[in-house]
């Protein structure tokens, strides 16, 4: 190994390292595994004076250091074909300084490289300052980002930056989750949140949140240096305790992260699962090697991080309850008043699982996003969001309000990039993520959320549904003294998740609501939402929509009335056969999305209502007065055998669960007991 190597330090150019070389060649550079490839033995010889590069990975820049004189414009040309072979043979980006410029030349065609204008990249690397640690802050992020757009952007055929590259992880996070649960054994939703927390730590050190002893390239140090165990004893007290204090918990007691197989429920670190948490650490580090950093996430991953887990046979059961499938809530926000709220509005999920509904209103409309931008120091949003989910003591409990929390900062991540000092930090931690989404600890959960004027503009929910163990629910409710805010008579959750909903919307508030078949056969149910809400639409979903259920569901728009007064408005009904992903295990995407098409025509009928005809034949449209003849709301019954046909749709086998089967017969007994008696 060369003198260098053992006597220098490696210094820290964030989640890059910088080490300063003189009489190391190639091929002790390979020796001590900073070469991945081959080298031809002219390359071995090749002594560079520097190199960046990423701990565990490849370099990712070969500095050489010259003199002014060596830099002359005359002399630029030879000095770069003499030393980009050099920079060639283990990485793409040669930089050349003499202390006064820096030159960056694409070693693979030795031309400068071009930034997104087409101008030869000149920013100055400061060698003195980079070999004693003393860049600040804002120059350690640009140098790190240029590196990073040279390693993506230069070809043997291209010298000029691409746009803004964006990272996919779905493939990181299904290999993480699968080590993890191989490994454990633990319940898929235990693994699941475990890929979560390493991955918001791996995102808050990218971005510049954890920096030095806190950060990411800290615990790749002591994982190569001192192994697992210290690794993740640093992690667990030191690491987590940093998270905690830059996003503390909110009056709920959660925070963003939850994980229990590295650190234990009093948050110690797990040292048994400490070579698993080193293989973790890798597979990450590896990906940052291949693909760049996590700084700027795809937004399609940010809204189908947990429906990926899903994809996996075990995961089916016990993660199914907490997602609604994201074409189905896109559509469903596109379709609400969402880009029309305001200062002054609200936006409200009681069921809110993971915070899908809410954080896609917030990503698909400019004016719910840019509620999140600070001002004078402050995030505060001028509309109010939010979302409850139902805990109780128990850690278990508390995970999928955690999810929705660190949900919320993956989809915040451009705001969280450019604010983040420990003060901005906590001011997210406080006005969003723990002003948006809480906890209700207790078994009633949102259904004992009665206050007061609490009123809301929209509401965008997919409530639990369950038969079996409705009635003890009813019981402690009466039991509570909230029986007078469940009047109605009604079978399952869902009875009473609707009537929540319509007496927590504002006169003109509207609400977006997935439902299932057994609700739009409950006459007293359908009497009260008529009642009190004007229909707005009705549009029947395929079976088998959601992962963990064959029942059959439908998306229900309504808006409460200001008044009594019947309504007189159509309401548009529409049949939905695909909705853009297989519903089988796998979930994969397909071309096929009525989804996409019910979002136009409901734009064209919120527009026009009583004048707008429809030429498509998934789309009916029900008079008032028709509509309000109708003994239920089953609307894809209207189709009829032969316009299925027509349409393509094979008539489904609908399957129900023992539950809701044994409702259907009573409910058949007591229509046949009333007939009986009418005819006696």
């Amino acid at each position: 190994m060369s003198e260098d190597l053992v006597t220098k330090q490696e210094r820290s150019l964030g989640r890059l390292g910088y080490l300063s070389l003189g009489s190391t060649t190639l091929a002790q550079l390979k020796k001590s595994r900073f070469v991945k490839g081959a080298l031809t033995v002219s390359e071995e010889r090749r002594k560079p004076d520097g190199i960046i590069f990423l701990p565990l990975g490849g370099i990712k820049a070969v500095i050489e250091v010259k003199q002014p004189s060596e830099l002359t414009r005359a002399k630029i040309p030879s000095v770069v074909a003499d030393y980009a072979p050099i920079a060639k043979a283990v990485c793409k980006l040669l930089i050349l300084t003499d202390g006064r410029k820096t030159l960056w030349y694409n070693a693979l065609t030795e031309r400068p490289v071009l930034d997104e204008n087409g101008d030869p990249l000149t920013y100055h690397v400061n060698i003195a300052k980079l070999d004693a640690e003393a860049l600040t802050p804002e120059q350690v992020r640009k140098m790190v980002e240029l590196v990073e757009k040279c390693d993506y952007s230069l070809t043997g055929s291209n010298d000029q930056f691409h746009e803004l590259r964006v990272i996919d992880p779905s493939g990181l996070a299904k290999n993480v989750w699968q080590k993890i649960w191989i490994n454990t054994g633990k319940e898929p939703e235990k693994c699941l949140y475990n890929v979560v927390e390493i991955l918001v730590f791996k995102f808050l050190s990218d971005i510049g949140v954890l920096t030095g002893n806190y950060s990411f390239r800290r615990i790749v140090e002591l994982l190569v240096r001192d192994g697992s165990r210290d690794a993740l004893d640093h992690y667990g007290k030191v690491t987590r305790d940093r998270i905690r204090l830059l996003f503390p918990k909110g009056e709920d007691g959660t925070t963003v992260i939850n994980g229990t197989i590295f650190v234990n429920e009093a948050g110690d670190p797990n040292l048994a699962q400490a070579g698993l948490f080193g293989e973790v650490i890798r597979a990450f580090q590896a990906f940052d090697d291949e693909y760049g950093s996590l700084q700027y996430i795809d937004r399609q991953f940010k809204t189908r991080l947990y429906e990926s887990f899903l994809r996996q046979q075990a995961g089916i059961r016990s993660l199914g309850q907490y997602f609604t499938p994201r074409n189905v809530v896109q559509a469903m926000v596109r379709m609400s008043n969402a880009s029309s709220l305001k200062a002054g509005d609200s936006l409200c999920d009681p069921f809110c699982g993971v915070g899908g509904f809410i954080l896609e209103a917030i990503a698909e409309n400019e004016n719910l996003y840019s509620q999140f931008e600070p001002s004078d120091g402050k995030v505060k949003s001028k509309v109010t969001f939010r979302g409850y989910d139902k805990g109780t003591d128990e850690k278990e409990d508390e995970r999928t309000i955690i999810l929705a929390k660190a949900n919320m900062l993956v989809y915040l991540s451009d705001f969280l990039s450019r604010y983040h000092s420990e003060a901005y930090l906590q001011e997210y931690a406080k006005n969003a993520f723990n002003d948006v989404f809480h906890l209700i600890r207790s078994n009633l959960g949102t259904y004992e959320r009665i206050a007061e004027g609490e009123l809301y503009d929209l509401i965008l929910t997919n409530p639990p549904y369950v038969t079996s163990g409705s009635g003890s629910l009813k019981s402690a409710i009466d039991e509570g003294g909230l029986g007078q805010h469940y009047p109605e008579n009604g079978r399952g959750t869902e009875a009473l998740a609707i009537q929540w909903v319509i007496r927590h919307l504002k006169p003109g508030g509207e609400a977006f609501v997935v439902v299932p078949d057994g609700l739009l056969n409950q006459a007293s149910i359908l009497e009260f939402i008529k009642r009190d809400c004007e229909v707005l639409l009705i549009a029947a979903l395929p079976s088998r929509t959601f992962y963990s259920t064959p029942k059959k569901t439908y998306i229900l728009g309504l808006r409460r009335k200001s008044s009594a007064k019947a309504q007189t408005n159509p309401v548009l009904t529409y049949l939905v056969s695909e909705i853009g992903e297989s519903r089988d295990t796998r979930r994969v995407a397909i071309p096929a999305n009525d989804l996409t098409t019910l979002e136009r025509e409901f734009g064209f009928f919120r527009a026009l209502p009583a004048q707008y005809k429809s030429s498509d034949q998934r789309c009916k449209i029900l008079g008032g007065g028709e509509f309000d003849t109708l003994r239920h709301w089953l609307v894809d019954r209207n189709w009829s055998h032969e316009e299925k046909v027509e349409l393509g749709i094979v008539e489904e086998v609908v399957e129900v669960d023992l539950e809701s089967f044994r409702a259907l017969v009573g409910d058949a007994r007591t229509a046949l007991d009333k007939l009986l008696s009418e005819l006696a």
